[in-house]
């Protein structure tokens, strides 16, 4: 894909909010060098939480996806010093592998 080319169908706004995603996770890992190690777990947690945005905000919503973003959007945006990050992270991962799990269960499978 070259510079400034778009594919149809890609809505010039995703297009510009992905790209703010990137530069969110490329400055976060520029920031981990010289930040407390703790950091790193908060900043993936909320790198999650914006992809799940996005993908709420372009029409591939999901109930069960909607909880997790809702729970990392309460951890992320209130008090850190009373989130149990490890146990979060545990908790969404869990989440996030059903509904994975899910999804591929009900794909449909090309003809053998």
């Amino acid at each position: 894909m070259t510079s400034g080319y778009l594919p149809p169908g890609t809505a010039p706004d995703l297009t510009d909010d992905i790209v703010l995603l990137a530069a969110y996770l490329l400055s976060s890992g520029h920031g981990l060098l010289d930040e407390p190690a703790d950091y790193g777990p908060a900043r993936c947690a909320d790198g999650a939480r914006r992809a799940l945005e996005l993908l709420d905000a372009y029409g591939g919503a999901d109930p069960a996806l909607l909880g997790v973003r809702r729970r990392l959007e309460d951890a992320m945006c209130g008090s850190m010093a009373d989130v149990d990050l490890p146990t979060l992270l545990s908790t969404e991962c869990e989440h996030i592998l059903d509904v994975i799990t899910a999804r591929r269960a009900s794909a449909p499978r090309p003809p053998a």
